[in-house]
């Protein structure tokens, strides 16, 4: 009896699975299920970082000091002793090259050839520019001249102020109290170094004058070269001319193949030097940032920390000497590449409007400063001209835009 009962129990079981189907199905179908939107905001995203991009304006460069000497050397090269004879010799008003004379040679069968005439101790070859090189006993003298800056001053300067470019990144890293917020801010910016001065400077000028025997010949009128071609008319048999006819004939003015005698003569003048150096540096940053909402668009930024300045420069100098008769000049240019790290601390402060929660605009003020280096410039066998660049003291103005992502 008892397993009757148990095997009714199992049998129902299905009957009544299917009477649940009967009782779904009679209701329709189940609706689905509505979201719950409660929790949407959870969802939002909110920026965190800020790109900026801006320009440095009227940016105070670093400051620049100037010193040292520097050789002028003469235009022409050395010149070989003056008691050599017969060699080629160049100065800055004329010219005294080799003899070049030369005598027929008799090379049998009708043939003949040159060759150069023996040494007498003159030269036909030479050229002279001014008329002052006369001298009243009729010799001739030419010149060579070279310079040596003796100034021991120091000239200071700072450089010019002018633009520069930076890219700033800003990540959010929460609030400080209540009102406060603040973030890292790393950065990199760009900017020119244009630094340049003019200087009277101590100068000695040494002349060198070499003095040559006319032999009681008189030159014609400068710029005269020896030989040279010349025009003279054609006379008839009574000695006179036949109407316009002429001839080309050469012109030939002996000189001393050497100088008589040299003089050196040292004489305490003036020239000018132009100091001036071009270039670049970048600076490298990262520290805190302080932001100080100020109402629903403005933000006020303050930011301190470290930097590295990478600076690439090159010095030059020019030597600029007026002698004779003011209107030639020895000028001598200088120059030297150098680039340097330096350490260095940074602070700004900036003015932010936010138009929407992705962009903006930013005005404020920059400060930095770091080392200095020097470079110097070999401008003689025992002479060197030096200047110092220093980044102490670097402000200037700037603005741009902003991004939020």
């Amino acid at each position: 009896m008892r397993l009757l009962i148990v095997a009714l129990c199992i049998a129902c079981v299905p009957l009544k699975g299917l009477g649940a189907d009967d009782d779904q199905e009679s209701k329709g179908p189940v609706p689905e299920e509505i979201p719950d939107f409660s929790r949407l905001d959870e969802y939002v995203y909110v920026p965190k970082s800020t790109l900026s991009l801006g320009t440095r304006l009227f940016l105070k460069g670093p400051r620049t000091s100037y010193s040292g000497q520097g050789v002028l050397p003469s235009d022409v090269g050395p010149l070989t002793s003056w008691t050599v004879p017969n060699v080629s010799r160049t100065y800055d008003d004329g010219t005294v090259q080799p003899d070049a004379r030369t005598i027929p040679e008799d090379a049998g069968s009708s043939a003949s050839y040159t060759v150069l005439a023996p040494s007498d101790g003159r030269t036909n070859t030479w050229t002279y520019n001014n008329a002052s090189q006369i001298q009243p006993n009729g010799d001739i003298t030419f010149h060579t001249y070279s310079g040596m800056v003796t100034d021991t001053g120091l000239y200071n300067t700072d450089s010019k102020p002018n633009l520069g470019l930076e890219l700033i990144l800003d990540r959010d890293m929460g609030k400080i109290g209540k009102h406060l917020k603040w973030s890292i801010t790393a950065g990199l910016s760009i900017a020119d170094i244009h630094s340049s001065t003019y200087s009277t400077v101590a100068t000695t000028l040494t002349t060198l004058t070499d003095t040559y025997d006319l032999f009681g010949q008189v030159p014609p009128v400068p710029p005269f070269s020896s030989p040279s071609a010349v025009s003279q008319a054609v006379l008839n048999s009574t000695g006179g001319t036949s109407g316009t006819n002429t001839q080309e004939a050469t012109q030939t003015i002996l000189l001393g193949d050497k100088p008589l005698s040299e003089t050196v003569v040292p004489t305490l003048t003036t020239s000018t030097n132009r100091y001036f150096i071009e270039g670049s540096y970048y600076t490298l940053r990262i520290g805190p940032t302080l932001i100080f909402p100020m109402g629903e668009h403005f933000k006020l930024t303050a930011s301190v920390g470290p930097d590295l300045i990478y600076a690439g420069s090159e010095y030059n100098v020019l030597e600029d000497l007026v002698y004779a008769t003011g209107e030639t000049a020895l000028t001598q240019l200088y120059q030297k590449e150098n680039s340097r790290l330096l350490p260095g601390y940074y602070a700004d402060v900036n003015l932010r409007y936010d138009m929407t929660e992705t962009s903006g605009f930013y005005l404020g003020g920059i400060y930095e400063g770091a080392g200095s280096y020097t470079q110097s410039i070999q401008s003689g066998p025992s002479s060197n001209y030096t200047t110092k660049i220093d980044f102490e003291s670097e402000e200037g103005v700037k603005a741009g835009m902003t991004v939020r992502f």
